[in-house]
């Protein structure tokens, strides 16, 4: 049976005690800017790389913030990825609008801190994870939704 594997770096930007989340249309998810590592690339590039793509954006790649593993289903089949996930600078976007994506499938949403279950981010540790760190827990992530069960938030 195909088990997809997904290598994915990922960013995380606070401004204003706001995160930047993606969404793909047609989804009821949200998920953190970045994309798929490719072979060859180191995760910073990568998450520098799809920032450009996705938003147009120069930005900074800051410190590595940790590791959540995790699964989810879609159309019956389970998929596994890592996320590789760091801090993001970037002095072009304010949280005060909305950012306009390059890519005609994404949509960006600027959400309160204390809202993140509202949106379904995912991988859902990212919630608890961005919240612990805007409150001063400065410990580097590793979380994994492996044993977990997949409910209807983690089914496409």
């Amino acid at each position: 049976m195909l088990k997809p594997f997904h290598h994915l770096t990922r960013g995380v930007l606070i401004k204003e005690n706001k995160v930047l989340l993606a969404q793909a249309k047609g989804y009821s998810n949200t998920f953190l800017p970045g994309g798929h590592v490719e072979n060859g690339e180191s995760a910073k590039d990568a998450l520098k790389r799809e920032l450009e793509e996705e938003l147009g954006i120069a930005s900074k790649i800051g410190s590595f913030l940790g590791v959540v593993e995790h699964k989810w289903e879609k159309k019956e089949i389970i998929h596994y990825e890592i996320n590789q996930v760091f801090l993001i600078e970037c002095e072009e976007l304010a949280s005060s609008y909305k950012p306009e994506a390059n890519e005609p499938h994404l949509i960006f949403h600027w959400v309160k801190v204390d809202e993140l279950d509202k949106y379904n981010l995912q991988p859902y540790p990212f919630r608890d994870l961005i919240k612990n760190f805007v409150n001063g827990n400065k410990e580097v992530w590793w979380e994994s939704t492996l044993r977990a069960v997949i409910d209807d938030s983690n089914r496409n």
